[in-house]
């Protein structure tokens, strides 16, 4: 499956975006990328923290001055529509971006188009293979800067900019560090720790973009007994945990094998497979 909607319309036509267009010249676009699991059991199909995501597309939306074209529970609606009119059966992945459309000045706040895209996307929760990352040499952006809590596509060049820098030494993705000496996130993903079955994850003071799974994983941790703490961590602290992993909607959950000199054994650490274990449950749970 591969489909997209352009303004509620579907699209066959791919080539659309004009050479002329602000948000193709200055990645003037906010999106989000939903996941939804097909239940082979109960033979449907369920969003993943659907509300959740849609909340913080407009709350990125808004803080870039755009006037959306529908509020919230129509783009929600469309969305329903378009799984029920394409007999979505299937694992995919949804992307919905608001951007300027046409020939228009960067700053226009009002000719603000969406996408919504379907792909299939199968789910690696059962078989997440380890990655190794490295603290890159550039800093995560910050706050004051270009606000990392707003899911921009511009804000992604820093996250380009530190995966291929890692990934040239021969690591598998990048550990950014903030501007404040802590460990922020890696590039696209939020990171957690794990130390005598407690586990830790940056605070979001750490110029993260706070992740709907990050948020999720906390709060199924807490129903499951285990402790959670949002901390300030520093680089050298890597070195003190019995596991890490990364967690994000598109990724899911994966497995740290080794940050810079730090190995891990991830994939054998209990905790880690109890986290595992009741994200899978939630998500194949989840009502539609």
């Amino acid at each position: 499956m591969n489909i997209a909607y352009l303004n509620g319309e579907k699209i066959v036509e791919r080539n659309i975006i004009s050479l002329y267009n602000p948000s193709f010249l200055y990645g003037i676009s906010v999106f989000e990328g939903i996941r939804a699991y097909k239940n082979p059991l109960k033979d449907k199909v369920s969003f993943f923290d659907l509300d959740e995501h849609l909340e913080r597309l407009y709350m990125s939306a808004l803080f870039l001055s755009f006037n959306l074209p529908l509020n919230v529970e129509t783009l929600k609606g469309e969305l329903l529509n378009i799984f029920e009119k394409e007999n979505v059966q299937e694992n995919v992945y949804i992307r919905i971006t608001f951007f300027i459309g046409e020939e228009t000045s960067w700053s226009d706040e009002n000719n603000i188009h969406y996408l919504i895209s379907l792909r299939s996307m199968d789910s690696q929760l059962e078989n997440s293979q380890s990655i190794s990352l490295a603290f890159s040499t550039f800093r995560r952006i910050s706050s004051s800067a270009m606000p990392p809590s707003v899911k921009a596509g511009a804000n992604y060049l820093n996250s380009r900019y530190a995966l291929i820098e890692t990934q040239k030494k021969g690591f598998d993705g990048a550990l950014f560090i903030s501007n404040n000496n802590h460990i922020s996130e890696s590039t696209g993903s939020c990171i957690f720790f794990i130390k005598n079955n407690c586990v830790f994850t940056p605070s979001t003071d750490c110029d993260i973009l706070v992740g709907i799974t990050r948020n999720r994983i906390i709060d199924l941790c807490v129903k499951e007994g285990l402790k959670v703490s949002e901390e300030h961590i520093s680089p050298s602290a890597v070195y003190n945990y019995d596991a890490a992993f990364l967690a994000g909607t598109m990724i899911e959950i994966k497995p740290i094998s080794r940050i810079e000199r730090m190995n891990y054994d991830t994939v054998n650490n209990a905790t880690f497979k109890l986290i595992t274990n009741i994200l899978k449950n939630y998500v194949y749970e989840m009502e539609s």
